[in-house]
């Protein structure tokens, strides 16, 4: 056998081994004791790297969590030196079978790819299971579909089972009834994870599932409260391995408020970083900005209306962005120093 032979067959073998020590890796399961990674992700290992850009996607629940910051503030704290950035596409209404958006926007793939993003944080079901049993198929095709769409963009998925519902209470109906209609959404995505080799985040199981009662999550039954939405967080830490920092933030009171003002500091830093970013991603405005009306004169310069000047004007949010994240890294930074 002659040697360049020799030293081609020498290279494949190689690489064989890389690949299946990589498989064997990815196929680990998780050590929830491992508190060096930011993430033990139940069914495979995951963990966050140098610059990663992570996007939620959902409906109602992953909208109204970047008002409160609970969870990006201790995945911040967590991951405090790698530079990610969390960016929240959460849209009110969107499912599995549909994103809709108006005139001219692009679509969330399309807005995931500009943003960078390395891991996409999916959450949905809560609102497809009001629709009942008889859709659960058609919702686990088009999640399927949308998961296809999503790993065209990175491999880097989460899955995440919905919060289970609750009694209105008073003249509001009792959803809780749903909840076992909601398990059967919940055991599609923890399916969907499974085939994939995804990383999943069992909220409903965590929360109680069919028999959840406490921590009261919602005033109506569906929308999650101020308090709420830290109860969710402290859910999805808790399966991430990040125990230590949810206790260390403290119980939350019903404003959602956590005691350790550390923690309360970083959290108001991302609530007021994701206000500059929903108004840079889907301004109100976005019909003069992209939409059925940039030929208007408002959209273009005074002086010359071949120049648009709203585009550009847009663009001075991302400093601003960029230096919410500065400020929040440093607040990270000074939890770890030693700050209480």
């Amino acid at each position: 056998m002659n040697s360049d032979r020799a030293q081609k067959i020498l290279s494949d073998v190689h690489r064989t081994l890389l690949a299946l020590f990589g498989l064997l890796i990815w196929c680990a399961p998780a050590n929830t004791a491992d508190s060096t990674a930011l993430a033990p992700f139940r069914n495979s290992r995951f963990t966050l790297e140098r610059g990663d850009v992570v996007a939620f996607v959902g409906g109602a629940d992953v909208a109204a969590a970047q008002h409160t910051g609970h969870l990006e503030a201790l995945l911040a704290v967590k991951s405090r030196g790698l530079g990610a950035r969390f960016r929240n596409f959460g849209w009110e209404g969107d499912t599995v079978f549909a994103q809709p958006r108006d005139v001219g926007f692009p679509s969330l793939a399309e807005h995931l790819r500009r943003a960078g993003t390395t891991v996409i944080v999916l959450q949905f079901g809560r609102a497809e299971a009001l629709d009942g049993r008889e859709v659960l198929p058609r919702f686990r095709t088009a999640y399927q579909k949308l998961l296809d769409e999503f790993t065209k963009l990175t491999p880097q998925l989460v899955l995440v089972t919905p919060p289970p519902f609750e009694n209105g209470g008073g003249l509001l109906p009792d959803l809780s009834t749903r909840n076992a209609e909601l398990a059967e959404y919940a055991a599609a995505i923890r399916a969907l994870a499974s085939e994939r080799g995804t990383p999943l985040v069992d909220l409903f199981t965590e929360l109680g599932g069919v028999s959840h009662r406490e921590p009261r999550l919602t005033d109506d039954g569906l929308q999650l409260t101020p308090l709420g939405h830290a109860e969710v967080a402290r859910a999805f830490a808790k399966q991430l391995g990040l125990g230590e920092f949810t206790q260390r933030a403290g119980v939350p009171n019903k404003e959602g408020v956590w005691p350790n003002t550390a923690f309360e500091r970083i959290r108001q830093k991302v609530v007021a970083k994701n206000k500059l970013w929903f108004n840079y991603w889907r301004p109100q405005n976005w019909a003069f900005l992209g939409g059925d009306r940039i030929s208007q004169p408002s959209s273009r310069d005074h002086r010359d209306p071949r120049v648009r000047w709203f585009p550009a004007e847009m663009e001075k949010f991302v400093p601003l962005i960029e230096a919410k994240e500065k400020e929040i890294e440093k607040l990270a930074a000074e939890i770890h120093g030693g700050g209480k």
